[in-house]
């Protein structure tokens, strides 16, 4: 999708639509379809959106300072697009994939591996990065908020374009048949020694439209005193214009 339909589909925020009665945003033209509370003290909430095309949403994160993350998804889970406001880069698909993210492929043989480029664009550079991994359903079920989800077990690398491992991770995440929606779980993330650093993203509350909590993008669960502190209304910081258009400026090689 080229730049200027992106800040149009973004609808910069400014211009958005309350995804409920707790006015969160969603941008204009398009429509929330789920609210998921995560330990961790984060929260996501998704949305499709009527220019996109049918197989396509987007997922937004926010912790108690405001919008982290929004990326963008085939419903058969391969990435497409994602902006990250903590240091204001942005990542694009590079088709085509080696081996695409395929959400049908994991549920017909119970194994999806994956082989993909993303452009990376930073303030101060852009490069490529492959991301490769495997998602593995294990037999195993759960049972959160009244949704049977599916263990699966996962692997990723990001590798930069220089053979660097800027990210490698296992652990496990959720899936609902019923929703066709993957879910955060328990993950380590291994430093350049080899250090594991455990997290916990496990879904607390699954929301749908109409449901008490929906839209809310305030984090609910494993929040310190300092985040819970924040208020929705005043103490998250927002994305506004201005985030936007940076965030989104053009970067070398990118076509505007």
């Amino acid at each position: 999708m080229r730049l200027r339909a992106i800040i149009a589909a973004f609808g910069l925020l400014a211009l958005a639509e309350p995804a409920a009665a707790s006015g969160a945003p969603v941008p204009k033209g398009c429509a929330a379809f789920l609210t998921v509370q995560h330990k961790g003290c984060s929260v996501t909430l998704q949305w499709r959106c009527e220019q996109d095309a049918e197989n396509k949403f987007w997922a937004a994160t926010y912790s108690p300072e405001g919008l982290q993350s929004v990326i963008g998804y085939t419903d058969d889970y391969q990435w497409l697009d994602a902006i990250y406001m903590w240091d204001g880069s942005r990542e694009v698909f590079t088709p085509p994939a080696a081996d695409p993210v395929s959400l049908n492929a994991l549920l017909d043989t119970g194994i999806d591996t994956y082989d993909f480029t993303m452009r990376r664009m930073q303030p101060d550079r852009s490069y490529d990065v492959r991301i490769v991994g495997a998602d593995v359903l294990t037999g195993e079920t759960v049972e959160i908020d009244g949704y049977n989800l599916d263990v699966v077990r996962t692997r990723v690398e990001i590798i930069a374009d220089d053979g660097t491992v800027e990210y490698k991770s296992q652990g496990t995440q959720y899936l609902s048949r019923e929703l066709r929606q993957f879910f955060l779980g328990t993950e380590q993330v291994f430093d350049d020694d080899g250090t594991a650093t455990d997290y916990d993203d496990s879904p607390m509350d699954i929301i749908l439209p109409g449901e008490p909590g929906f839209g809310v993008v305030t984090p609910l669960y494993e929040c310190t005193h300092q985040d819970a502190a924040f208020d929705g209304a005043a103490g998250r910081r927002q994305m506004t214009e201005a985030d936007a258009r940076a965030a989104f400026a053009p970067q070398d090689g990118e076509i505007e």
